[in-house]
């Protein structure tokens, strides 16, 4: 018996590692409940649900416009998130926001595109995506691309980019 209690936190290791915890402690494959409770917790409200797509927004942490979950709406398991913060933060806000993502996900980067969007690689399908919006916006990420049909935008999105450029709020 005293074997089994030694085994059984190293064969729980590998299920920790795998569940790649970020921005405001939500992690892939969360069901939505545990996540919706994560970010209730700090003070974000569930406001709108389009498609795949549960948006929350907060009157609680300036630095932050919305919090966008990405769910499989079969199983109601997280397949990512994307955080929009505030483009009136400060340059050291956003500083302190990058250092963040890099104690959590390594200093390993990789630089794409003209828009100098910082990629982590978190396994073959999970990565994490850091850039600025056209308008300002410091916004992050969390993609499963073996889940790209739930990031894909609802119609209304697209026909609001379209008309205006951005999407809205």
């Amino acid at each position: 018996m005293n074997k089994t209690w030694l085994f059984l936190p190293l064969l729980l290791l590998p299920n920790a590692l795998c569940a790649q915890v970020g921005l405001f402690d939500l992690a892939y494959d969360d069901p939505l409940n545990t996540a919706d409770s994560l970010l209730f917790k700090q003070g974000f409200v569930a406001a709108e649900v389009e498609g795949s797509m549960v948006k929350y927004y907060t009157d609680y942490n300036p630095m932050v416009d919305s919090v966008v979950l990405f769910v499989n709406p079969e199983t109601e398991i997280v397949a990512g998130w994307f955080v929009k913060y505030n483009r009136e933060n400060t340059p050291q806000q956003d500083e302190y926001l990058l250092e963040r993502l890099h104690t959590m996900h390594g200093r390993e980067v990789q630089i794409a595109g003209a828009e100098s969007q910082l990629i982590w690689g978190l396994d073959k399908t999970r990565s994490v995506h850091a850039q600025y919006t056209a308008e300002g916006n410091f916004c992050v990420l969390y993609y499963d691309s073996a889940q790209d049909y739930l990031f894909a935008l609802p119609p209304s999105v697209r026909v609001e980019q379209g008309a205006q450029g951005q999407e809205q709020r």
